[in-house]
């Protein structure tokens, strides 16, 4: 199903929530009478559309619609947002999609499902797929549920404006993709580090920003780069010390800006890392050539 442009969007949240749900909770076969995003924050469900059957981790999120029969269920203890919506809607006001659900026989799941591509200027058509990472919309996520319950004035137009700002960022994240290749699920806390090696980043604190559990986003990181956090942390603080110190600053204006607590103990995890103190990097000619050479 095509959506039209991206600039003439007019969507409505019809529902919002963050819940639990237990082994065996099971929503389904059924259809709904908009679309909804249904995004795992911990635990692990299992979404049979169509032919095709998705395995929905925590950071991970699963979009269909209408005259899509589908089968949603908890493999195991799971904590998740939900969210319906419709598209272009002339009314921002929430139109609880309860009464307009309906039981469908099990054969009914090898219908087809309803596609959904919008067209993005600059960018061209984008196909939303039935199965996505969105790590790091937690915290919008929880304002949109927080806003739907409150029902404060003007609450409606707030609500469209957030899932407007959703929307945007997956249709953002999908229409980065080069050939399909998938984003990064710790983008986010990859970006964060590189932005401020100099922070006191603990795993739980960059585990947040992508909405994971910390031993997830730990296995997770290991997967992605090949180093847990801390070595990455590391590895990164050396990387910008060596330009820094290839450019003259002060060893001193290094250490503070990466987050050392003492010239002392900036020197020693340096060396640890390079086989040189700060000083013998700087005076080695050849370290460069390595810098260059690694950049390459």
């Amino acid at each position: 199903m095509h959506m039209g442009n991206l600039m003439d969007l007019t969507p409505r949240l019809n529902f919002a929530s963050r819940d639990r749900a237990r082994a065996g909770d099971r929503w389904g076969p059924r259809t709904i009478p908009d679309w909804q995003i249904f995004s795992v924050v911990s635990g692990e469900a299992l979404l049979k559309l169509g032919r095709q059957t998705y395995r929905i981790r925590p950071g991970e999120s699963v979009l269909y619609g209408p005259n899509s029969p589908h089968d949603l269920s908890a493999e195991q203890p799971t904590e998740y947002f939900s969210f319906h919506f419709s598209w272009h809607e002339t009314s921002p006001a929430p139109v609880h999609p309860a009464y307009r659900i309906q039981n469908v026989p099990a054969g009914a799941l090898m219908t087809r499902p309803e596609s959904c591509g919008i067209f993005v200027p600059g960018v061209g058509e984008v196909e939303l797929p039935p199965h996505f990472p969105t790590g790091g919309l937690d915290a919008l996520m929880l304002r949109m549920v927080k806003e739907y319950h409150d029902e404060a004035a003007g609450n409606y137009f707030l609500l469209r404006a957030m899932l407007m700002e959703l929307l945007v960022l997956l249709i953002r994240q999908l229409a980065r993709q080069p050939n399909g290749a998938p984003v990064s699920k710790i983008e986010p806390a990859l970006a964060a580090i590189r932005d401020n090696p100099g922070a006191k980043w603990t795993v739980c604190r960059l585990a947040e920003m992508c909405g994971y559990h910390p031993s997830y986003f730990t296995g997770l990181f290991f997967q992605e780069v090949g180093q847990n956090p801390k070595e990455y942390l590391i590895a990164e603080r050396v990387r910008q010390a060596k330009t820094a110190l290839l450019k003259g600053e002060p060893v001193e204006q290094i250490a503070e800006s990466l987050g050392y607590a003492s010239i002392h103990y900036f020197s020693s995890s340096f060396k640890k890392a390079t086989g040189l103190s700060p000083s013998e990097f700087k005076q080695n000619p050849a370290t460069l050539v390595q810098l260059l050479a690694a950049k390459s």
